[in-house]
């Protein structure tokens, strides 16, 4: 059974980095062309799956409304479906938030597997998901061990942007499912039920990264501001986020950049406190 820091938690992280490493000794001495042909395989084999789980029995067992679980309904469901197309494109910018919010998304879940907390060990559901998060973080990982992504610090502050866009297309697939009867009106809105974007509010099964997004949200996202319930608690959808989310992406990106890009970003320093000298 799956619970957190028993031998099973600690055993799909231990495969995950295996499979990291393994990966990386066995590419890294191929051409480019391998190389984009392995990790653009192993991305498609995951949205592959995310559709074939359909056929599970648990799955099956609650058809049609299961088909919802297949839509882009939280972050990490969007990442399984949009990043091998992500990984083909020329645009650095997809690229890099394939990079960091892999990282943050895949990583985060494998780390805190809320959904799977209590389900045997190796249940086909269990180690489904375990696959699907794991790729999503070891993919762009690799993607830029292996030189096929460079990043730059410099674009760090363009990806959020792109990040609201997902939360946006994540609130839409909510709204669309409710009017379609697969969720109940009651769940929309609701920070409680469906929220693992937090677009609704802090969700209280991550409470402490909640509280941490509230402290720099600004009171006038957190209340209705007119009419007759003007006042009462109500995180405005996917906007209370902007803020907090754009200062802690930035924050967090940099850190796990620098390492990369030390060179880069000294020799940036050095040319700019030169100009000021010279001014």
């Amino acid at each position: 059974m799956i619970e957190y820091l028993n031998f099973f938690y600690f055993l799909y992280i231990a495969l995950a980095l295996a499979l990291l490493a393994g990966l990386y000794f066995l590419l890294r001495k191929k051409s480019e062309r391998t190389v984009s042909a392995v990790l653009f395989g192993i991305l498609f084999a995951s949205f592959i799956l995310h559709f074939l789980k359909l056929t599970f029995e648990e799955y099956q067992r609650w058809m049609p409304r299961a088909i919802m679980t297949v839509t882009p309904e939280n972050i990490c469901a969007v990442s399984v479906l949009v990043f091998p197309w992500f990984f083909l494109s020329r645009k650095n910018l997809l690229k890099d938030y394939m990079f960091y919010f892999g990282i943050l998304s895949g990583l985060g879940a494998t780390v805190v597997p809320v959904d799977i907390i209590g389900r045997g060990a190796f249940e086909l559901e269990v180690i489904r998901f375990y696959f699907a998060h794991i790729i999503i973080w070891v993919v762009p990982l690799l993607m830029v061990m292996l030189k096929q992504h460079t990043l730059d610090y410099k674009r760090i502050f363009k990806v959020p942007f792109l990040f609201y866009i997902v939360l946006c297309v994540i609130l839409a697939n909510e709204v669309m499912l409710t009017g379609a009867g697969f969720v109940h009106i009651d769940y929309l809105f609701s920070s409680e039920f469906r929220n693992a974007a937090m677009i609704f509010g802090p969700n209280p099964d991550i409470d402490p990264i909640g509280r941490l997004f509230v402290t720099l949200t600004p009171k006038l996202f957190q209340s209705v501001p007119v009419g007759p319930n003007a006042g009462e608690v109500f995180y405005w959808p996917v906007i209370w986020l902007m803020i907090p989310g754009y200062i802690y992406f930035c924050a967090f990106s940099l850190l796990i950049t620098i390492p990369i890009q030390h060179k880069v970003i000294k020799e940036d320093i050095r040319r700019i406190l030169s100009r000021v000298r010279v001014i």
